[in-house]
């Protein structure tokens, strides 16, 4: 099969992509990924000068605006990488989240016709043309039902499925490309990044996805008076199109709102930092995007968190294996720390060098002295990164998704409260997961499931035993072995062997034609009786040598 890039349907928008990034100055990596030959473009995009005085970072973010929604997804989800990116450029990607151009009203009331069977006046009794915002993959209208009940619509891009299967090809390419011809590609695996975005990226497509996500989240919070989640309407909820219930509250950004409105900014940082303790240390399943047009401050201090698109699960492992690094950070345990970075997959014993145990021992000492008051999330998680890119070891997808959403939250509860004590509200909750994780209920169920797994394993083994021997009975087994350090001690062992082997029949033969020169002198023989018994006892030392060394030279 001929490569993506020169298949009919994909070369159309493959050259809009090359022709984008010349464009905004990034002609070089035409040339590096070999597209220019590919797609017979001019060499001239290579000399392309990078537009100025727009740097790097500014130039990406509008090149991926103008590729269009799985474009600007991707760098908005490169913004949760920053064990990929430095900081400067995902502080600019970060900015896509509010800059995409919204599409027209009518085809949105097209799309909820079409999804919902029904007229839009029937299934709404008022919708607002004017969307309330726009993101990558859909848009969100104000609207109420025919009972009078405000809600919000979010309906999907037009041809947005086809758009995606295109791009997400044309991504999984250029991912193996630059996997081979970059040295970016070398030190990270690009094709698992792009196959793990498309998985994602895939989910979020379906609204009723999201829509299980928010029920799920809704059921979670439903002891905690401090949280809000809307409800979910199904009877106008397609794989296209998602109503939930509409919220009327101040942005959680809206500093001077909140104090004109008498609330209690102290408490308001606190539930706001709860919300995703209790996600991860409680529930299991956090929101993977909560920025702060995600969150509003409703009536009694109480949060209210919308979109749901993208939800992450950690199992009692994972959390468990966090809490450890948690508990190893602040008790300044530098081997545990890496420890807990080995279980949570983000290096290999191999990887554990004295320049990473150094280094870690750097940054734990870093925390030494100082109050949990005084800690940052923030600062902890870059320096953290920081090493982990020094050392080229990889973040897991979740976790960085993980490291993002707790950055984020401590940095809206500490600009809500500046004085917030993050540590000191965390700790309880890291506490009881952690006496969760190891109580007796717990470590019964993780003994059973040991003992299961043996079972398993003890049961299978009797029938791969048989099967065994009958192999070796029939002759089908080979064992092969392949040991580069024991091939050549045996080939310096058999060279050493040859030296002496040759050695002692040179010596051999000096001894005895040493003896019979003495022979000769003490007793006086002369003439054939002393040549005679000389030359058969050479020609059988010589004999004999030769036949050892030809038998050390065919043996190896």
């Amino acid at each position: 099969m001929w490569p993506i890039v020169r298949q009919a349907r994909y070369l159309g928008r493959y050259r809009q992509i090359a022709h984008v990034f010349w464009q905004y100055g990034f002609g070089y990596l035409l040339d590096q990924l070999g597209l220019t030959t590919l797609l017979s473009l001019p060499r001239r995009i290579v000399r392309q000068p990078a537009p100025d005085p727009i740097s790097g970072p500014e130039r990406l973010r509008l090149a991926l605006t103008d590729l269009g929604p799985t474009f600007v997804k991707l760098g908005q989800t490169l913004s949760t990488r920053p064990d990929l990116l430095p900081p400067g450029w995902i502080e600019e990607l970060n900015k896509l989240q509010d800059t995409v151009p919204p599409f027209p009203a009518e085809t949105a009331i097209a799309t909820i016709e079409a999804e919902l069977g029904h007229p839009i006046d029937t299934l709404f009794r008022c919708f607002e043309r004017e969307p309330l915002a726009a993101a990558s993959l859909g848009q969100v209208h104000g609207a109420e039902l025919p009972d009078g009940t405000p809600v919000v619509v979010k309906v999907q891009r037009p041809d947005i499925q086809q758009l995606v299967v295109i791009d997400l090809a044309i991504l999984t390419e250029l991912a193996t490309l630059a996997q081979h011809n970059t040295p970016f590609g070398e030190q990270y695996d690009l094709i698992e990044l792009v196959w793990e975005f498309g998985v994602t990226l895939r989910a979020e497509l379906d609204y009723r996805r999201e829509g299980r996500n928010a029920d799920r989240f809704r059921a979670n919070f439903a002891s905690n008076p401090h949280v809000c989640i809307p409800r979910v309407f199904w009877s106008h909820t397609s794989a296209r199109v998602l109503t939930t219930e509409r919220f009327f509250g101040i942005k959680i950004t809206d500093i001077a709102a909140m104090d004109a409105a008498g609330m209690d900014r102290k408490r308001l940082a606190r539930h706001s930092l709860e919300l995703i303790l209790q996600e991860i240390f409680v529930d299991g399943f956090f929101q993977g995007d909560p920025h702060p047009g995600n969150l509003f401050v409703l009536p009694g201090e109480v949060i209210g968190a919308v979109d749901f698109g993208q939800a992450i699960s950690l199992d009692r492992e994972t959390t468990g294996h966090l809490l450890l690094l948690l508990v190893a950070l602040l008790e300044r345990d530098a081997d545990g720390a890496l420890r807990a970075l080995q279980r949570l997959g983000m290096l290999t014993q191999r990887e554990l060098s004295p320049a990473l145990r150094r280094d870690m021992r750097r940054f734990v000492d870093h925390i030494v002295g100082r109050s949990l008051a005084e800690l940052s999330a923030r600062e902890m998680g870059e320096e953290l990164l920081a090493l982990l890119q020094r050392h080229r070891l990889r973040l897991p997808a979740p976790l960085a998704l993980l490291l993002k959403a707790i950055i984020m939250m401590e940095g809206i509860g500490v600009q809500i409260d500046p004085h917030l004590d993050v540590f000191g509200i965390a700790r309880p909750y890291a506490m009881r997961a952690l006496a969760e994780l190891n109580g007796p209920e717990v470590q019964i169920q993780r003994t059973l499931r040991e003992l299961e797994e043996m079972r398993g394993i003890v049961g299978a083994m009797p029938a791969q035993i048989s099967t065994l021997l009958h192999r070796l009975n029939e002759g089908e087994l080979r064992i092969q072995t392949r040991d580069l350090e024991a091939r050549r001690t045996s080939a310096a062992l058999a060279q050493t062997g040859t030296r002496i082997a040759l050695g002692l029949i040179v010596l051999s033969a000096t001894l005895a034609l040493t003896g019979l020169a003495l022979a000769a002198a003490i007793g006086g023989w002369e003439g054939w009786p002393l040549i005679i018994p000389a030359t058969i006892a050479l020609i059988a030392l010589l004999s004999a040598g030769t036949a050892l060394f030809i038998s050390i030279v065919r043996g190896g």
